[in-house]
């Protein structure tokens, strides 16, 4: 298994194989909309015959590969995926050349199946630019254990320790003396942490900022950090300081996952209120977002996980419409092709203007809008 990083997308770019295609699978496996293995199995059967179809035309040795690349995702898919806190699969792979990957996110994907010449990573980049990182920092007042985590991938980057004197039983002014000491001391620390989690934001970056230790000193942290990190922090957390990298990583997980969910209700609430308001803020509907889409006033496009839709492409101007029959284009007039889903296009095209790309989960989110809508630019 290969954790999903910049260097993993340029590896797979690189894949550029003479005799055979490259097949390339997306596969949500989320536990919430897939409760049982056999849902998520119907679904891998229709991406199984879509790449077949594909390949259909290929010649024998190539046909041959793409066929022995489908049996190697599904026996992965049915056999040897434990899901765990996976949400969503990426597989690639060319068995004439003696090549495959497989990735696991923490987030759902567009179920989608590519026979083509290079790896489509286009939902791998979407992703990694749209989920950054998160801080998790694990805190007591002698020590801190400082985690990067993006994509269910998990590092443990940084640990701060100081020397901290500990109480006695002496009573009076010595032990008021002693105490201040420690107190000193104590504040010294997390003055450390504090310095330490802004240096790792400013060489790495991060967007959001988890604090849990076994005690207060968590809590108290906040008040020592910078305040561009007390901005990003989202949530205090109890954890012992003896936690596990996979305890950090799955309690991390929890709150990102909801994070993201007020996230989507939010965005979602913003929009349907754009559209309602007729302000110019926002589109909602297949049509009118593809129109919004060709004149580039597209900041944010939100799209139901699961849509598909027909549609149709300008060979000339790339506008794209919701009319499948289409024979003339909108905006020139040249001619148009058919597109078996113009929202994956649409995603695509948005992607490549610098939009952000929203992929709704929740089932009755935009239902509204048609499954598809934008808050724009201008």
């Amino acid at each position: 298994m290969s954790e999903l990083d910049h260097g993993l997308l340029r590896k797979l770019a690189e894949w550029h194989p003479d005799d055979a295609p490259v097949t390339t699978m997306y596969l949500t496996v989320d536990g919430r909309r897939y409760p049982r293995r056999a849902d998520y199995e119907v679904r891998l059967d229709e991406l199984l015959r879509s790449a077949r179809a594909q390949a259909s035309g290929l010649e024998a040795a190539a046909a041959r590969s793409v066929e022995a690349d489908l049996e190697r995702m599904s026996a992965f898919v049915r056999q040897d995926l434990e899901r765990g806190d996976t949400q969503g699969v990426a597989m690639f792979s060319v068995s004439e050349a003696g090549l495959w990957e497989e990735v696991r996110v923490t987030r759902p994907v567009r179920d989608r199946a590519f026979v083509a010449p290079r790896a489509e990573l286009r939902m791998l980049e979407i992703l990694l630019e749209t989920y950054g990182a998160t801080c998790a920092a694990l805190v007591d007042y002698a020590k801190a254990r400082i985690f990067l985590l993006q994509l269910g991938r998990v590092e443990e980057v940084h640990d701060v320790w100081d020397e901290v004197p500990g109480r006695h039983d002496q009573g009076g002014r010595s032990q008021m003396r002693r105490q201040r000491h420690v107190d000193d001391h104590r504040r010294q620390h997390l003055k450390h942490v504090a310095d330490a989690l802004f240096g790792l934001w400013k060489a790495r970056g991060f967007e959001d900022l988890v604090l849990a230790g076994p005690g207060e000193a968590h809590r108290e942290l906040e008040g020592d950090l910078h305040e561009y990190l007390r901005q990003r922090v989202r949530a205090k957390v109890t954890l012992p300081m003896t936690a596990s990298t996979a305890e950090v990583r799955g309690r991390t997980l929890e709150i990102e996952e909801e994070l993201e969910r007020d996230a989507e209700r939010s965005m979602v609430e913003r929009l349907s209120e754009a559209v309602a308001a007729d302000s110019g803020a926002g589109v909602g509907g297949l049509e009118d977002t593809l129109a919004a889409l060709a004149e580039g006033r597209i900041g944010t496009l939100a799209v139901r996980l699961d849509l598909e839709r027909p549609g149709g492409g300008c060979d000339t101007c790339g506008r794209l419409t919701a009319d499948a029959a289409s024979a003339a284009c909108p905006s020139c007039g040249g001619p148009m092709r058919a597109l078996a889903d113009v929202v994956e296009v649409a995603i695509a095209t948005a992607y490549g203007q610098g939009c952000r790309i929203e992929t709704v989960a929740q089932d009755d989110s935009l239902v509204d809008l048609d499954g598809i809508g934008a808050l724009l630019r201008f």
